[in-house]
């Protein structure tokens, strides 16, 4: 059986029938070949693992692991989530696609309208975050979104072949692992099965603006490199509910841990990586933690390398005040995050694409402070 044959018949376990992707349909695209891991020695984050395949029979103990990973680290890998590694490899090929063969016109065309809307459709181009000391960062990225709001005539024409595709696998990671792992956070926080997926789609209908998200990073000069002490991408924690990475081999991305050291995380092959956003962790009244997040210079046997990333990030719907859930956990472990007026889930959301990378900072040595809704959000250098 075929990578294609069964990326087709995975998708079809996922989709509505109207958008099955045929056989003949699943456009080729050249491979991306994965480097290999690095041989140096680092300090490796201690995030624990969820395995989904245990979902139905030992869920108790799923949701302990949970627990203690978002308290502590805010982060956790999951394995046995149901999604065939070739379908994730797949991923990349599209990815590679995105960035190769779409020219500079083209990409300029589609161009993301951060700072005048606060939105990522479209193109993020290199050079414009700031990363430090005027050195500007170079990093592309490029977001399917799965509503309405992104009709397959505003992508490119050569990815508007792959866009059923995509919106495919968007779909099967929020079945086979989204809706699952906010199951395992009602667990955690006391809620009933099901609400935190409510606020993600409601029965009416109602989704929330979910994007599928490639990203490539070119490598640093040395002199860039040492400008900015190896960062490629400032610490920070995500805007949005919950974001998922697949795993991929170069060493870069590092997690600030609970002592307060940097350190990174391990590839896992054929892995998710986990992690919460703003909005979940000011819901849960900051029992669960949004954690520090940054992307370094690889180790020295990867430094040459391109790092291409797979990204679901999850919304929840738009509308929904950032108020405490309706826990009692929650209300008697958590704090009021807002003092003053609430905003809501797209709206904080946009003010932070807005500002990432451009506001006016309060600098400082080891991290810059944004002010947004009274709260001090830091930058990590």
């Amino acid at each position: 059986m075929s990578a294609t044959t069964t990326l087709v018949e995975n998708l079809t376990h996922v989709v509505s029938p109207q958008s099955v992707i045929s056989t003949s349909s699943v456009p080729p695209a050249k491979e991306w070949i994965p480097p290999e891991p690095t041989n140096e020695e680092v300090e490796w984050a201690d995030i624990l693992t969820v395995d989904l395949s245990l979902y139905d029979t030992k869920k108790q103990e799923l949701i302990d692991t949970v627990q203690t990973a978002l308290e502590r680290d805010g982060f956790f890998y999951v394995i046995g989530h149901g999604i065939p590694e070739e379908i994730l490899k797949r991923q990349f090929n599209i990815g590679q696609l995105t960035f190769d063969e779409v020219d500079r016109e083209e990409k300029e065309a589609h161009r993301a309208q951060i700072a005048e809307q606060g939105t990522f459709m479209g193109y993020k181009l290199q050079n414009y975050w700031e990363i430090k000391d005027g050195v500007r960062d170079r990093i592309e990225h490029y977001n399917f979104y799965q509503n309405h709001i992104d009709p397959i005539t505003r992508h490119p024409k050569p990815l508007q072949p792959f866009v059923p595709e995509v919106k495919g696998f968007l779909e099967e990671t929020r079945q086979k692992v989204l809706r699952r792992i906010l199951n395992l956070i009602d667990g955690v926080l006391g809620l009933d099965e099901g609400y935190l997926w409510s606020l993600h789609e409601d029965s009416q209908g109602h989704r929330g603006d979910d994007l599928l998200r490639y990203m490539i990073y070119d490598p640093l000069t040395s002199e860039e490199s040492q400008k900015t002490n190896g960062v490629m991408l400032n610490g920070h924690t995500d805007f949005n509910s919950i974001s998922t990475l697949v795993s991929q081999p170069i060493t870069a991305l590092q997690v600030l841990m609970p002592d307060n050291v940097w350190r990174y995380v391990k590839h896992k092959d054929g892995a998710l990586v986990i992690n919460i956003g703003d909005q979940m962790s000011f819901m849960s009244g900051g029992i669960l933690k949004g954690t520090m997040h940054r992307v370094v210079r690889p180790p020295k046997d990867q430094v040459h390398h391109r790092r291409l990333g797979v990204f679901h990030f999850a919304h929840f719907i738009n509308g929904i005040p950032l108020d405490l859930l309706p826990s009692k956990k929650v209300h008697e472990e958590g704090h009021v995050i807002f003092e003053g007026q609430v905003p809501t889930t797209d709206e904080w959301e946009s003010a932070r694409i807005k500002s990432y990378g451009t506001g006016q900072f309060i600098r400082g040595e080891v991290y810059d402070i944004e002010i947004l809704n009274g709260l001090q959000v830091r930058h990590y250098h």
